[in-house]
């Protein structure tokens, strides 16, 4: 006697296959749609219609929580962008090197809301006008724990050591939580280190961008070292 094979059992991956091929078929049968019931795991059952607006809600508010942080982003660059550009007119209109100072320390504190500000540039001597800005040789014993910066060229962010904090800082440098340090590049070498410094533990982070804090460094490098008698 002939024996007949078994009838192949279907599983629920292919009911949802199926399904996913035929996505009318419950808007042709509503009788199987009104049926179907979906039940949380502690909640009363509830219709698949109504599941599905759940589902479809939860992802929306998803959605539009993503497109509130991709707005605030780009509001915060927008921002950032125009006190750059206001910080460059500035530095280019300053007409010597204590007025270069004036205007970073000026701009960063009130334009970027920096609550420490400090510069240390890199030479064997500085113009006699009275500027109130450390000056040290790039190979001087002092800016060993700043090389790192130095040898980069190129700014970091986060929480710096307190050495470093102190090199630039000096007795601010306690009250410094976070900094970004950032090197003065001009095409005549590196003119110094720029600290920015905030009182906030997450001001300044690792994971930030630094496109706008590179721009600084070069922007702020080629005006001190258009005004410079001696260069590193």
């Amino acid at each position: 006697m002939q024996q007949t094979k078994p009838e192949a059992q279907l599983t629920a991956e292919d009911v949802a296959a199926w399904l996913a091929e035929d996505p009318t078929f419950l808007l042709r049968h509503p009788k199987v749609l009104r049926d179907l019931e979906l039940r949380h795991d502690c909640a009363p059952a509830v219709s698949l219609i109504e599941r599905q607006v759940q589902l479809l809600r939860h992802e929306n508010d998803a959605l539009r929580e993503e497109l509130e942080g991709l707005l605030a982003v780009a509001r915060y660059n927008d921002r950032t962008g125009t006190r750059l550009h206001q910080l460059t007119l500035e530095l280019m209109r300053a007409d010597s090197l204590t007025a270069v100072v004036e205007v970073l320390r000026a701009g960063l504190r009130e334009g970027f809301q920096a609550d420490a500000v400090a510069l240390l540039l890199f030479g064997d001597s500085e113009p006699a006008e009275g500027l109130p800005v450390p000056c040290l040789p790039e190979d001087d014993d002092r800016l060993a724990s700043l090389n790192n910066f130095i040898m980069d060229r190129r700014p970091r962010c986060g929480r710096m050591r307190g050495e470093q904090l102190e090199q630039l800082f000096g007795s601010g440098a306690t009250r410094v939580n976070s900094a970004a340090i950032v090197p003065l590049v001009a095409d005549q070498g590196v003119q110094g280190l720029l600290g920015i410094g905030s009182h906030q533990a997450d001001r300044f982070h690792e994971g930030q961008g630094t496109v706008y804090l590179t721009q600084l460094g070069q922007l702020a490098g080629e005006a001190l070292a258009a005004h410079r008698t001696t260069v590193a």
